[in-house]
């Protein structure tokens, strides 16, 4: 079996500031990979799911995500949102290096508020 990795980001408004997040930590970690996770919502809790394959560990581990088994995606339980992050390019990696958030000097849980 396989170990993936996921992380609830919550619901509403708070998503997107963890997106921001993982996103500052993905440019970071693993600039070349195009899409290093995948988000979907839980249908019975309404919350938004990270999930991380088992080749993105560093990542994983760096946002604060939890092993779990390889999950049942099909539609019912969790549903793909489709959400892709836009690739690494100069005005990204700009972008993000502007942002306080560093991990090499602080963890995702200090920012998760």
């Amino acid at each position: 079996m396989n170990t993936w990795y996921s992380r609830s980001l919550g619901e509403g408004t708070v998503v997107y500031r963890r997106l921001r997040v993982l996103n500052e930590l993905r440019h970071h970690v693993c600039p070349a990979v195009p899409c290093p996770y995948s988000l979907y919502m839980d249908a019975d809790s309404g919350e938004t799911i990270v999930l991380f394959d088992p080749e993105q560990i560093v990542l994983a581990t760096a946002f604060g995500a939890l092993p779990r088994g390889q999950p049942l995606i099909n539609g019912v339980r969790l549903i793909d949102l489709e959400y892709r992050p836009l690739p690494v390019t100069f005005q990204s990696a700009q972008m993000f290096s502007a942002s306080p958030i560093h991990p090499q000097s602080r963890s995702y849980a200090e920012y998760r508020a």
